[in-house]
């Protein structure tokens, strides 16, 4: 049995890397309002691990939980 220790916050940052990755990098997002922002720029953002970067990880997270029924 692995020692590694389960870090659901890292887990749900590699979800959402990689299924940005899944995506044309030069495409942009409409993120409400009329600031759009390219797959690229989204993925530097979670990389590091910004504010916005965290928030994408969360709406990400958030949609594929309504996309599975789990809300």
């Amino acid at each position: 049995m692995s020692n590694k220790k389960f870090d659901l916050k890292t887990e749900q940052k590699t979800l959402v890397l990689e299924r940005f990755k899944t995506l044309n990098p030069n495409s942009k997002l409409s993120l409400g309002g009329s600031k759009e922002v390219s797959v690229r720029q989204l993925i530097k953002h979670v990389e590091r691990e910004d504010d916005f970067g965290k928030k994408v990880v969360q709406v990400q997270i958030n949609m594929l939980k309504v996309l599975s029924g789990v809300i």
